[in-house]
């Protein structure tokens, strides 16, 4: 299944983009800008 996130960049949409990920869906995302952790991720 396919998801589309805005604001990836916080830690909680961005931890939950990585568990579907990981579990074989297709992500894609936006936000104005990246933070930690995501952005070191």
């Amino acid at each position: 299944m396919n998801y589309h996130f805005i604001a990836i960049g916080g830690s909680a949409m961005h931890n939950l983009a990585l568990a579907l990920h990981d579990s074989g869906h297709q992500i894609t995302g936006s936000d104005d800008a990246l933070y930690d952790p995501a952005q070191t991720r």
